[in-house]
């Protein structure tokens, strides 16, 4: 990685999903009220009745209906992507988890915290290494 580091001065929203919504479109919708074009994800700490998940290497989504803890909820979000994983545990305590897809939806809450990256913006180009779409960091001088 050469170059400059780009910084960016964060904003803080927090925002509580309650039962039936949908955390992805949530998150996706957060971004476009906001018009962030950066955002990471900082916490989530809630539960859900329907997971949906698209695991490592693996092209299709996977429904899991059932009730899951959310123990970790990490990743970017863009005006035109978000890269979020998800971590789940069951009433055993298996844990499990991969890409949060649309068309989760949460049991009690989830309480959400996002940081708004002022200064930089996030889009997804090809990686000739890695051969998917990465993020790509740049500074935005609109927003700095």
């Amino acid at each position: 990685m050469a170059g400059d580091i780009p910084l960016a001065t964060p904003r803080m929203a927090a925002i509580r999903l309650g039962p039936g919504e949908d955390p992805f479109t949530a998150l996706r919708d957060l971004q476009a009220r906001t018009g962030a074009r950066a955002m990471a994800m900082v916490t989530c700490v809630g539960s859900l009745t329907r997971a949906m998940i698209r695991h490592a290497d693996q092209p299709e989504t996977r429904e899991y209906l059932g009730r899951y803890e959310i123990t970790s909820l990490v990743g970017t979000i863009d005006p035109l992507s978000a890269h979020l994983h998800l971590g789940i545990a069951d009433g055993e305590g298996r844990a499990f988890g991969g890409h949060l897809m649309a068309g989760s939806r949460v049991y009690t809450t989830a309480e959400i915290v996002v940081a708004i990256l002022d200064g930089l913006a996030f889009s997804r180009a090809p990686c000739p290494r890695s051969g998917y779409d990465e993020l790509v960091v740049r500074r935005d001088p609109d927003r700095s």
